[in-house]
C-alpha cells in the first residue's frame, strides 16, 4: 500500500508541475535554438547571429573544388562562381574541342588564332613565369604530357624516342603573341600548349571575384591544392591552412607550419596528386620541361602570395628547380615565399614564410 501511495503521489505532482509551466507560473527551462538559413547557417541561443554558411563541392578541371562561403545569399554567390570556373574550363582547357586552347593547338605550324582576352593574358604570364624560371615552367609542355599519356586511362612510361621527339617540340619561345590583335600562334607543328598550371589559379582567384561582386566577406575555396580565401573567418580571424604531408598516410597529414592567411592565396604541387606505379616506381604528373620526365628534386612546393593565378605557376616553377635554386626566383616578388619539401624530405623556407 505505501509503494502505491508514492506512485500516486509522484504522478500528481508531475501533472501539477506540467499544469504549472503549461500555464506560465514556471518557465520552460531555457534550451538552444537553431534556426538554419539556406545555407546551413545557425543562429544559437545566445541571441548572437552567426553569418548563414554554405558549402558545396563540385568536381570540375579535373579536380575537386570546394567552396565555403558565408553571408546572406551565399548559396547564389557559390553557384555564381562555380559557373565563373567552368566558363575559365571552357576557354583554357585542351580537352575541350572548342577551347581558344584547342583552336591554338589545332592551328599549330598554320596560321595565327585570335583568342579571348584572359586567355591572351594568361599566356602572356606565362611567358613572364617562363623567363623568370628559365624555362622550368613552359606551357608547351602539351606533347610531353600526351606522350606518358596522362589524361588518359592508360598513363605510360613512354618509349625514349617518342619522349625526345615530345621533348624537341617544348619551347615558350615559339608561342607567337600578337598584343594588338590577341592572336596566338605554335611557330611548329605538333606543338600543344597546356595551361594546367595556370588556368586553375586564375580560375580559383575568379571564383573569389564573383564571391565578393555578390557581397561575400568571408569564403575558402580549394581547388586541389589551390586554397583562395575571401577575407577572414567571420570571427575576425584569419584561416588556418595546413600542408598536406607529401608522405603521409593520410590527405589529412600535414607537415610544417599552419598557415595563417586572410585575402591571400596558398597553393601546393605535390609528386602525390597525379601519378601512376609501374615496375614498382612512381611517376608523377610534373614535368621537367628540359628532360621530358618528373621533375626529382622535390616531393612538394608551397606557394604563399596575394593571388592564385601567380601561385599556381610558381608552385611548378619551384617544384621543377628544386629547394636549392627554386626559392631564388622568388627574390623581390612582394608578398610571395614559398616552403620546399625537399626529395630527401628535408624542408626549406624562402624569407618571408611564416615557419614559426
Amino acid at each position: 500500500m505505501l509503494v502505491l501511495f508514492l506512485i500516486l503521489l509522484l504522478g500528481a505532482l508531475t501533472v501539477a508541475g506540467y499544469a504549472l509551466v503549461r500555464f506560465g507560473v514556471l518557465p520552460w527551462p531555457q534550451r538552444a535554438t537553431t534556426v538554419h538559413g539556406e545555407g546551413g547557417g545557425r543562429v544559437a541561443g545566445t541571441g548572437a547571429a552567426e553569418p548563414e554558411e554554405y558549402v558545396e563541392s563540385q568536381f570540375l578541371m579535373d579536380t575537386y573544388v570546394s567552396i565555403r562561403a558565408f553571408g546572406h545569399g551565399a548559396k547564389d554567390a557559390v553557384s555564381a562562381a562555380f559557373n565563373e570556373m567552368r566558363r575559365i574550363e571552357s576557354l583554357t582547357s585542351r580537352f575541350v574541342p572548342t577551347s581558344d586552347v584547342s583552336r591554338v593547338n589545332q592551328a599549330a605550324g598554320l596560321d595565327p588564332v585570335q583568342v579571348s582576352d584572359e586567355t591572351f593574358m594568361l599566356l602572356e604570364k606565362a611567358r613572364e613565369c617562363s623567363d623568370l624560371s628559365g624555362g622550368a615552367f613552359d606551357v608547351t609542355i602539351g606533347p610531353v604530357i600526351d606522350a606518358w599519356g596522362f589524361g588518359t586511362e592508360n598513363p605510360h612510361v613512354p618509349d625514349p624516342d617518342v619522349l625526345a621527339k615530345a621533348v624537341a617540340l617544348v619551347n615558350f619561345r615559339a608561342v607567337e603573341l600578337d598584343p594588338a590583335q590577341k592572336t596566338v600562334r605554335l611557330a611548329t607543328p605538333g606543338m600543344s600548349i597546356d595551361l594546367g598550371g595556370i588556368a586553375k589559379g586564375y580560375a580559383a582567384d575568379r571564383a573569389a571575384a564573383v564571391l565578393r561582386e555578390h557581397g561575400v566577406k568571408h569564403a575558402l575555396i580549394d581547388a586541389g591544392g589551390n586554397i583562395v580565401a575571401v577575407g577572414s573567418r567571420p570571427d575576425g580571424k584569419p584561416w588556418h591552412i595546413g600542408i598536406r604531408d607529401p608522405r603521409g598516410s593520410s590527405p589529412t597529414d600535414t607537415i610544417g607550419p599552419v598557415v595563417e592567411i586572410s585575402d591571400g592565396a596558398v597553393v601546393t604541387s605535390g609528386d602525390y596528386e597525379r601519378f601512376f606505379v609501374e615496375g614498382e616506381r612512381r611517376y608523377h604528373h610534373i614535368f621537367d620541361p628540359k628532360t621530358g620526365r618528373p621533375a626529382d628534386r622535390a616531393e612538394s612546393v608551397t606557394i604563399i602570395a596575394p593571388n592564385s593565378v601567380d601561385a599556381d605557376m610558381l608552385s611548378t616553377a619551384v617544384f621543377v628547380l628544386g629547394p636549392l635554386e627554386g626559392p631564388k626566383i622568388l627574390e623581390g616578388l612582394n608578398g610571395v615565399s614559398a616552403m620546399v619539401v625537399g626529395a630527401d624530405g628535408r624542408l626549406v623556407f624562402s624569407p618571408g614564410f611564416p615557419a614559426h
